[in-house]
Parts: structure tokens; C-alpha cells; sequence
């Protein structure tokens, strides 16, 4: 079962990717009559009545009759779709998926999914992986991608509402209990889980006891790294458990749970045996190579600000496995998707929905452009047109074009609007303040292990009060070196941000340190209150009150 799972996803992978490439030939007339048919298909909407779909034959029509829109101008709809089942609202297509937004960076949503849509991203952003990873394996020589299980490290959380409609995060829909078992280590009490359990251990327990694994993946570079760096961490506590069959009485789990577990272990000394021989001599380096020979390929989500993390894997990884940055993704849609082994650029898919990008630069009331007009280092909004009911919606991501691959641009995401740092129009990019924060680390020698900035309006002038978790106790005494550290980087970095402070429109910014494992504890509570361990992304900017109270409580003294 597992190699006839395995090879349907990586054959279907490689037809994914040649749909990709003939389309990518013809981008802009692809993207046009993209939008073309979803106006003909949802023209008998609600919403489609309203603004007169029928009557659009062109793109500058569609911008006549159609505004820009956010979230607020679906709710609505939305709220009826849920409550009272009603259809052809604002699509045509049976919903049958929900995306519940983690509300890291604002109010939770709750975003429509058809089937169309859904199958867009398991197939181009999800299976082309495959493909990409056996493509990859064979130019170098290789058969090919092995048949082997991998470790998907997401699990699945997916709720019902009252009519039967599937609810929960884009990443967990993928998962179909049919094909689980067929191609992740991990069994299903720790995929489907209303379990508490501790991930880290279990996880890499049952990854660890299976010598054959071909691939690994998680959400975000970050996640992976912690894994495997609790596999340096806590080797001994794992291998005993591999060892004797049993899961060491220090792991928290529930007890329902451990004995099920323990009851399909085996103890298997000759594998926990070799597991320390290769940790003991290779605690530092590239490790991952040789606990897993079969190993091809680590995906996760790993620019930008997640790079400090990813380079980090790759030195674990070593030079032969490649990683893979996933997609572009979000609930709304599949927007772009790597087609190059290790290159964390993305091609935008000129099929499965309509995109507008509003150039940054200038009046952002301007006329926005199409993909064939964009121009290479440009930054631009993105504006989305879905599969599954949103028109002309302002996504609120920035992204920058650094090439093309046919008539298809590459883009990298160089931020969210919703989290720069922006107290008086300097507009400081998470990209930037990571930077600035790298550069702190390497001269004060102190591992900078998360980061959050906070607008203090309370101060006067304005400022920026800046929370870090490192890798030990830093001292409230000590913390004024670290700001003036931090500002200097900051202001030799950002123009704007520099003239703000000269002209005292902002006051320099504070660095404060918060307790050791708080950022753990942030994400632990966020899965306690139901949210998936999928989508929880980094708190960046702290606008939200509760945020505020929660991170300043846990300032060190």
C-alpha cells in the first residue's frame, strides 16, 4: 500500500509540473481566461448579480464593476453560508472545507473552500513536491525518489459544523486517512489527535525507530530545526525508549495514549545501538544523512525570516538532501509554487484564480497590473480573484519579482502590511528587523532565539520597544547595550526608520528580554485554545492588547 501511495503522489507530482510548465508558456492569456471563466461560472451569484459578472467581457470591465474588498465585505455571506446552509451566494461550487485562520496577525476568519480549490493545492503546491524531489533525484543521477514512508510532522484538527462541512487549516487538507498510513512514520493518534502529548518526543521517537524515511516535512523551517535539534538535545532519553519498547515515565502524555503506544512498540536495541554510534560522532554536523540513508528531501516554509532557521537544517541536512520551500500559499489560495530544487523563489500559477498586483511604490490607489506587466525587484500588493467566492480581494501580502520563468514571474514574499513596524510611515519590514537582530546576535555573541516588537505609543515620542528570548539570562542591567546595539543596526538599515529618529519623531528604541521558553509556552496555548500547530506563525508586531499582556508578563525581572 505505501509504495502504490507513494508512487501515484510522485507520478502525479511530474504531471503537475509539466501542466505547470506548458501553462507558464502562455501566462498572461492563461491568467485572462482564468478569470474569464470564473466569471461565467459565478455570474448567477449573489454576488455575481450585484455587480453585473453577465455583462464583464474584459479585464478593465472587470475592474469597472468590481471593488477592491477584504474580509469585511464576505462575512456577511459567509455567516449565512455557515448558519443556515444557504448556496450561491458568492459561488456557484458546493463549499466543503472551511479554513479557520490562526488570527496571528489579526482577528481569526473563516474562509470558503471548494473542491476546485482545494484540489489546486494538494496537487501543484502539495504532489508537484514529489515530482520536483524525484525530477531532482534522477538528473543527478539517482533512480529516483524512494517508495519509502517520510515524517509529516502537521497534524490534524479538522472539526465538523451542523451541516457537515469539513473546518479547519489549509494544511490539514491534505491529509486523507485512506493514504496516512501509507506514507507517514507516525501513526494516526499522533496525526488526528485530541491527545496531549509531547509533540517533540513522540514524533522523533517514531521517526528515529524507522531506518527508512524519505523525506521529511513540517509548516516552517523553524518547527523542523527544533525537531531535529531535540534529536542532539535528547538522544540518550530517545534511544532508551527505542531500546526497551517503552516510553521513558519523564514524557508527558496522556496515559490512554501510552499504553495504546507501547502495546505496538518493539524494543530494538541493534537500531537504538546505532543511532548513539552516529549522534556521538556527528553531534555537530550532518547527521541527518546518515540516521536516514533514504532521506531525499526536507520541505517547510523557509525564507525570509524563517532563513536564519533554515540555514541552520541545512548544515544538519548536509549537501545531497534537498530542501524544498513548499508554496506560496494561504487560506484564500494557491498563489505560487517552487519549480527549482532548493530556490526559494516561487512561479505564480497563472491558473487556479485571478491575481492583480498593485505596485507599491507611489499611490496605492492606483491602477493595478497584471503579471505580464510587472517588472523584475518591483515590489507589489497582491489582489486575489479565488476559486471559491472572493473578488478583487487585498490579500494584505507584499511580494517582489526577481525574475521570470517563461511568461510566469518569480516572486519571493518580502512581507504581510499587517506586520511592519509602521508607528509614523517607515514602514520597517519582519525582513529588516531580522537582520538588524542577526547582526545584534553575532556582536554580542547571545543566541537571539525569537523576537517580538511592540509600538508604544505611551512613550514620547513614539517608540518601538523590542521583546528578545535568547539563549540564556540577560540581565535587566545589561539591557540598555542591547537596545543602543539594535538601534544602531536598525538605523543603518532602514533610511527611514533613521530620519524618523533624527528628526525626533520617534524616540530610540528599548530592548527588553523576556523569560526563557516563552515562546513555547505562546504556541502551547494557542493548541490548548484549539488552534492547529500547522498554522501558528510567529508573533512579529504586537498590536492586540491581549498579546501585549501576556508577552509583558513574562519579562524577566
Amino acid at each position: 500500500m505505501n509504495q502504490d501511495i507513494m508512487h501515484r503522489y510522485i507520478t502525479d507530482g511530474l504531471n503537475a509540473l509539466n501542466e505547470m510548465e506548458e501553462a507558464s508558456r502562455r501566462g498572461a492569456a492563461c491568467s485572462r481566461e482564468s478569470l474569464q471563466q470564473l466569471l461565467l461560472e459565478n455570474a448567477d451569484t449573489e454576488y455575481g448579480r450585484k455587480h453585473h459578472f453577465a455583462q464583464i467581457s474584459s479585464y478593465e470591465d472587470f475592474v469597472r464593476e468590481v471593488p477592491l474588498s477584504d474580509y469585511s465585505d464576505y462575512e456577511p455571506y459567509i455567516r449565512r453560508m455557515l448558519e443556515n446552509n444557504e448556496k450561491n451566494l458568492i459561488t456557484a461550487c458546493d463549499v466543503n472545507y472551511y479554513c479557520h485562520t490562526s488570527g496571528t496577525t489579526g482577528v481569526p476568519k473563516m474562509i470558503p473552500k471548494t473542491r476546485e480549490d482545494l484540489g489546486i493545492f494538494f496537487r501543484y503546491a502539495y504532489q508537484s513536491m514529489f515530482g520536483l524531489c524525484d525530477r531532482t533525484c534522477r538528473e543527478a543521477g539517482k533512480k529516483g525518489m524512494p517508495d519509502c514512508k517520510g515524517l509529516l510532522i502537521a497534524e490534524s484538527r479538522i472539526q465538523k459544523n451542523a451541516q457537515g462541512v469539513s473546518i479547519g487549516a489549509l494544511s490539514e487538507s491534505i491529509f486523507f486517512p485512506e493514504d496516512t498510513a501509507g506514507y507517514n512514520i507516525l501513526p494516526p493518534d499522533l496525526i488526528y489527535t485530541t491527545y496531549d502529548f509531547d509533540r517533540r518526543h513522540l514524533k522523533m521517537l517514531y521517526a528515529l525507530r524507522e531506518r527508512h524515511l524519505s523525506f521529511m516535512m513540517g509548516t516552517f523551517s523553524p518547527l523542523l530545526y527544533d525537531m531535529l535539534q531535540y534529536v542532539q538535545y535528547s538522544c540518550e532519553l530517545l534511544c532508551s525508549d527505542i531500546e526497551t519498547g517503552r516510553i521513558n515515565a519523564e514524557i508527558t502524555i496522556d496515559p490512554r495514549l501510552r499504553e495504546k503506544l507501547e502495546r505496538e512498540m518493539r524494543p530494538d536495541p541493534e537500531r537504538a545501538e546505532e543511532i548513539r554510534r552516529i549522534m556521538k560522532d556527528h553531534t555537530d554536523g550532518a547527521f541527518v544523512p546518515l540516521l536516514w540513508p533514504d532521506m531525499q528531501m526536507v520541505a517547510a516554509i523557509g525564507s525570509s525570516v524563517f532563513q536564519p532557521a533554515t540555514e541552520k537544517l541545512r548544515t544538519m541536512l548536509g549537501p545531497d538532501i534537498m530542501f524544498h520551500f513548499l508554496s506560496y500559499s494561504c487560506s484564500e489560495m494557491t498563489i505560487a509554487v517552487e519549480i527549482n530544487p532548493d530556490d526559494p523563489t516561487y512561479m505564480l500559477l497563472p491558473f487556479g484564480g485571478f491575481c492583480e498586483f498593485l505596485p507599491v511604490e507611489g499611490n496605492e490607489t492606483g491602477t493595478p497590473l497584471l503579471m505580464d506587466q510587472l517588472e523584475i525587484g518591483k515590489e507589489y500588493e497582491v489582489i486575489i480573484t479565488n476559486l471559491s467566492g472572493f473578488y478583487r480581494y487585498r490579500l494584505g501580502d507584499v511580494i517582489r519579482v526577481t525574475g521570470f520563468h517563461n511568461e510566469c514571474p518569480m516572486v519571493v514574499v518580502s512581507y504581510r502590511k499587517s506586520q511592519l513596524a509602521n508607528l509614523h510611515g517607515e514602514k520597517i519590514s519582519e525582513e529588516v528587523f531580522q537582520k538588524a537582530i542577526d547582526e545584534l546576535s553575532q556582536e554580542t555573541g547571545t543566541a537571539i532565539l525569537e523576537y517580538s516588537v511592540c509600538p508604544d505609543t505611551d512613550a514620547v515620542p513614539d517608540r518601538y520597544i523590542v521583546l528578545l528570548e535568547a539563549d540564556r539570562i540577560i540581565t535587566p542591567d545589561r539591557w540598555q547595550r542591547y537596545s543602543d546595539v539594535l538601534e544602531e543596526k536598525l538605523c543603518r538599515m532602514h533610511d527611514s526608520y533613521r530620519d524618523k529618529i533624527q528628526q525626533k519623531t520617534l524616540a530610540p528604541l528599548d530592548v527588553r528580554f523576556v523569560e526563557p521558553q516563552t515562546y513555547a509556552l505562546y504556541r502551547d496555548m494557542k493548541i490548548m485554545g484549539g488552534a492547529s500547530p500547522n498554522q501558528i506563525k510567529p508573533v512579529r508586531v504586537i498590536t492586540d492588547n491581549r498579546l501585549r499582556d501576556f508577552f509583558f508578563g513574562l519579562l524577566q525581572d
